[in-house]
């Protein structure tokens, strides 16, 4: 998908994950290998996103080490059994081809939702939101909590920000829209 989407899409799109999201007590994110700020700060982003309204349900991030990104807070990646996916929900983030999806344990989940804002290239998941309008991931990530009413805790809204600090290159990047500073603006108020 490309340029600008209506509401009424954002809204279906979304809509659609979190219907999963309710739908499932186990949710594990996934994002791409050798993770970047974007990969990272979708990941924990997301996952205290989803800590902060749903705090009965089990949220875990999994993937390689953070390496370079390591400095972000809460980047060590749980440790999960396989026998974790059993009933789950995974979710993939920030990532355009299923070979370089970090812990590709995601296919034993119950249900997949994949987000991302890179060229859509073919289905991963069952569900799918992809728009390359979006400077990143945690851009869009950004939208869905906004769009959704969700409540983001201080680290959630400083990962996102992290994210697209770095993946628009600090602002200076052609993807850089005005939607970029809007949603910058509303997580630096979070």
């Amino acid at each position: 998908n490309t340029g600008a989407i209506s509401t009424e899409r954002y809204t279906s799109m979304f809509e659609a994950v979190m219907k999963e999201i309710a739908a499932f007590d186990r949710i594990i994110i996934h994002r791409h290998n050798n993770p970047d700020g974007d990969a990272l700060g979708s990941q924990i982003g997301l996952k205290h996103i989803l800590r902060e309204n749903f705090p009965e349900k089990t949220i875990y991030a999994v993937g390689d080490e953070a390496g370079f990104y390591g400095f972000m807070e809460d980047s060590v990646m749980d440790e999960v059994p396989d026998s974790a996916y059993t009933g789950a929900l995974a979710v993939i983030l920030d990532c355009g081809a299923p070979t370089l999806i970090s812990d590709d344990r995601y296919r034993l989940a119950s249900k997949t939702v994949r987000m991302d804002h890179h060229i859509f290239c073919g289905q991963i998941a069952q569900v799918e939101v992809t728009d390359t309008s979006y400077e990143s991931c945690c851009g869009l990530v950004a939208q869905f909590a906004k769009e959704s009413g969700l409540r983001l805790a201080p680290l959630a809204a400083k990962s996102l920000y992290i994210g697209m600090v770095t993946d628009s290159g600090r602002f200076r990047y052609d993807s850089t829209t005005a939607q970029t500073f809007a949603l910058a603006s509303w997580l630096r108020e979070q």
